[in-house]
Order: structure tokens, then sequence, then C-alpha cells
């Protein structure tokens, strides 16, 4: 879940003490912390990125507690452009889109800055995509001359934010400590090309790595232009919408941004009217609580939207920051959280027959007994995962299409479904560091990976421990241990190779001429991507061979 941080104090003055924001958030689905320091860390959901913003989350307390109401009409933005951005073809394969926002009257003031650069960062990373799907730029308005211009190219000059004079592109890249933190994505190309921003003058910024320090944005800066470029050409103008609709509730006035394709024009933002309609009575039996159509309007009022009956439906006016309403489920969903899920009171399942476990059930069971007999843990994690996790941090190689994504993943943390569970437990003893050792922790559960257009699942069971004397023959009685319980007598233990695993020190478990799994020493440079510092032994085994069935 994302994590954003913010000072208590701007909270209280804008009338919501700490005590008070640690009994609301919880309400909105956020958890907060907060240190002695005065400092609050606010988990977020990931399907708000309107809540990674310090205007956002005020925003949604505001309406919550009634203290302002949603208003029709009330996301307004100025007529007439101020500014064109012209694109040039050069982009085209490169980052094609781009989307501009010009605001006046902005307060900075404060802590705001801050905030306002974080959000970029935290939204560029989560939203964003580590800035590969979309990243943003905030630059003073009142020192941009002219039009600005969007083109890629192999070299130019910029002066980069912190930095006085300027340098080339190709530096940006190797010298620069954003360069080398982004400039990865251009390492396919042996003669990258730099898509860039730049007015009359010079260059804004190099995209999307660094702004330039001429146009920066201060406390007392008033005015600004924000550009939003990326490979979605959706995802570019929905943030355009978002970003514009928390400076508009910030007090900040907005006009629009002509941007001019080879071929088109649009006009960004551009705030659409969505209305969408959910039953009254598919609310009310999804939830189990009569609601009445005078009171869902009023809950929809808490979650920010306007609302009106409309026969046996209620109307909703999506507010152009929400991203994350596609469906009449997410409205019924934001009719809960407004009520209190504490007042929704559960109902026993009722039947005719007594349930019975499934063979395979009894089978897991019997080894998650023995595996804590053996000393081990029970982990459980999700089966969404992403690639870095999965993939990159136990040195394995993938292609798309060798496994199963989500389709328009809202978050990096959840990307695609996981083929393996030892990097899951990886994970797990990265975040535990402080625990005592030994830490030994095992999970049963699901994997999955993709053949065509078939869908490969099984299930495995895992463990992994981690201590000082952690070695080969620990790892091994413990799978021997288990293929014993699960009447498993014809096998054998061969050595092989696996880049998770140290060279020497790994090997697989065959039966019947196929693989059941495989086991060994972890590897150092796996360990150092967990930040791991004690020896780590996992193994992986097949307990119910694999299902197979068409998508």
């Amino acid at each position: 879940m994302p994590v954003v941080a913010f000072d208590v104090k701007d909270f209280e003055e804008r009338g919501y003490p700490a005590k008070r924001l640690q009994e609301l958030l919880p309400s909105l689905g956020m958890e907060a912390e907060i240190a002695e320091s005065g400092e609050i860390k606010i988990e977020t959901m990931p399907n708000r990125p309107d809540l990674l913003d310090f205007i956002g989350i005020i925003r949604a307390l505001d309406h919550f507690t009634g203290k302002r109401s949603p208003r029709e009409n009330f996301y307004k933005i100025e007529k007439e452009p101020v500014l064109v951005i012209d694109v040039d073809p050069s982009v085209k394969k490169i980052r094609p889109y781009i989307a501009g926002i010009v605001a006046e009257n902005v307060d900075f003031s404060g802590n705001l800055l801050k905030y306002a650069i974080n959000f970029t960062n935290k939204f560029t990373e989560t939203y964003g995509r580590k800035r590969r799907k979309l990243a943003l730029g905030i630059h003073n308005l009142d020192r941009i001359k002219g039009n600005i211009t969007y083109a890629a190219a192999e070299e130019g000059k910029m002066t980069p934010l912190d930095e006085s004079g300027e340098v080339s592109f190709s530096d940006v890249l190797k010298k620069n400590e954003k360069g080398i933190e982004y400039g990865g994505m251009y390492s396919s190309q042996k003669k990258p090309k730099l898509p860039f921003i730049k007015d009359g003058e010079k260059v804004l910024a190099v995209i999307p790595i660094v702004q330039c320090e001429q146009t920066r944005a201060k406390e007392d800066t008033k005015n600004i232009f924000i550009d939003i470029t990326g490979t979605s050409e959706v995802a570019v103008e929905n943030a355009a919408n978002l970003i514009a609709a928390a400076l508009i509730y910030s007090g900040a006035t907005i006009y629009p941004v002509t941007v001019n394709y080879r071929k088109s024009a649009v006009q960004t933002p551009e705030f659409k009217e969505k209305q969408m309609k959910m039953s009254l009575r598919r609310a009310e039996f999804t939830l189990g609580v009569a609601l009445g159509r005078h009171n869902v309007v009023g809950l929809a009022n808490k979650m920010g939207y306007t609302a009106a009956k409309y026969g046996n439906s209620i109307v909703f006016f999506v507010p152009p920051y929400r991203l994350d309403v596609i469906s009449e489920r997410d409205l019924i969903e934001d009719v809960a959280i407004a009520f209190g899920y504490d007042n929704i009171t559960p109902l026993p399942v009722t039947g005719v027959a007594d349930g019975l476990a499934q063979d395979t059930a009894e089978q897991e069971n019997r080894l998650a007994t023995s595996m804590v007999g053996l000393g081990y843990t029970e982990a459980i994690n999700s089966i969404l995962t992403n690639e870095i996790t999965n993939f990159e941090n136990v040195q394995h190689k993938y292609k798309e299409g060798e496994y199963v994504q989500i389709a328009d993943a809202k978050t990096e943390q959840t990307t695609m479904v996981r083929t393996d569970i030892v990097p899951c437990l990886m994970q797990n003893l990265s975040i535990s560091t402080n625990e005592k050792m030994p830490q030994r922790l095992f999970e049963i559960g699901r994997v999955f990976s993709l053949d065509g257009s078939t869908i490969r699942e099984s299930s495995k069971l895992a463990f992994v421990a981690e201590h000082s004397r952690a070695n080969f023959s620990e790892i091994r009685s413990s799978v021997e241990a288990m293929l014993k319980l699960s009447r498993i007598d014809d096998y054998k233990i061969e050595a092989t190779n696996d880049a998770s695993y140290i060279e020497g020190r790994c090997a697989k478990v065959v039966s019947n001429g196929s693989t059941l799994g495989i086991f060994g020493e972890i590897h150092p440079k796996v360990l150092s991507r967990f930040g791991l510092e004690e020896p780590v032994v996992a193994a992986e085994l097949v307990i119910i061979k694999e299902i197979r069935y068409e998508v």
C-alpha cells in the first residue's frame, strides 16, 4: 500500500487534530501512524491516487465530515487557453503523449510546496510505474517565454535543478543523480533520443528525468505550468484532470493548454461530465441493509459525489479526480464506506447440508501441521505480486506471455499473478530483519503460469530458513521429511543449477521422470536484493499437479 507523510500541524490548522484523524482515516479505508516528531504517516488505498496528495486527503475529510458539501459545476476550467504545446513527430515512438495545466493563484506556502513535490514523486512511482508510463513536472509559469515544444533528440543542453551551468543531455544521463536512476529506460537504444520540452529560449526538462533550474517552483511562486507526459493518452489526460481538480479545491484558477499533435489538437485538462446509475435495490441486496433513496444521496455526498434520485436508481455525478470509479460496484463500495462497515450486521450463511473438506485441503492441512512441528511459521501472501519481486530479485529471466499479467494494474506492487512462492517468502524475511533469529517460514498456496492461451495452475509448498548456520543439509532433511509425509517414496535428489541458488548447493527432486521441486542455499546476490545479511536456505515443491484451462 502507498504510504505518504505529512505534518500533523497542517491537519490541525484545517480543523483535524491528531485524535480526530485517527478516528476518521480508518473509516475512509486508510491507516495512520503518528510519530513523536509530529509526523503522520498515512497508508492509502492503491486504487485512490487522489489520496496521495495532502489536498486530496483534506478534501476527502471535508466531504466525509460534512464540513464542505460537494457542489455541481464546482470544478471549472477557464475557457481560453493561455499556452500552446507543439508536439514534434520525433516523440511518437518514445513517449507520444503530453498534457499541460496552467494554474494561477497557487498556494505553496509552508509545507505545501514540499507536499506537492512529494505527490509528484509518489504519483509517478506508483500510478506512473516508476515514470515509465507517466511522469510530470511543475514549473514557474512566469519564467517561461513563449509557447512550448515537445520533441526528442540525441543531444542538447539544459541547466538541471540545483546546478548553475548548462550540461549536455549525455551528461544528464551519466552524471546527474536522476539521470542515473531513470535513464535506464532508454538504455536499449544505441543512440538514445531523449524527449524534452522547451520554450522559446531554453530546455525546461529532459523527460522523465530532470527539470531545469530556471523555472524551479518556490514557496512564493503563484503561477505554474505542469507538464504531464506518458505512453498512454488516457493515463496522461486522467492525471491532468486529477491534478487540476486538486488545485481548484485549494483555490487556484485553472486555464487549459492546447496540445497540437501532427494531425489533431486537444485541450487539457478537460472535465467531461461523468454520470453513473446505481440501483438502490442492488445496493441494498449487496450490503444487506435498508438504505432508502434519501439516505443514499447523503451517503454519496460524504464520498464527494453529488447525486440525485432517478426512479428506483440513484444518479451519481462522478468528480474528475475519481479515476478509480469504473462500474456500479465502485459506487456501492463507496456507499458502504460512508454507511460504515461497523454498522452492517453480518448474516449467517445457511445451507441444506454440511460442508466437507476436499482431499486436497486435508493434505494441505496435514503438511501445514508437519511444517509447524518442524519449527516453521505459516505465512499467507497474496497471489498477486510484481515482476521485480517474482523474477528480478531472484535472478530469474522472464518474457511476456509466459506469466499472467494484470490488465490496467493500478499499482506497481500488483502487476502479475505469481509463478513461485519462494520470492514472496523472501519478501517476508526482508521486512522482518529486526526479528530474532532463526526465522523459518512456510506457505502452501497456488501458483500460475501461462502457455499461449492456456493457464497452468498448481499447488506448492515452499519454505525458507534464515540464520547464521543455515545450510544445504538442513533444507535437504526438511525436504525429505515432507516427501515422506506426502507418501512420495519413489524419488531421486539430483544436482541442478538455478540462478536463485549457489552453484553446487542446489538440487532438484525428481519422481517418475518429472521434477517435483528445487531446494538449496540462496545466492548472495539474491540476499542482497532483499536486504538480508544472514544465510538463507529455501525449497519449493509441487504438492498438487497442475490444472490447465483455456482463457
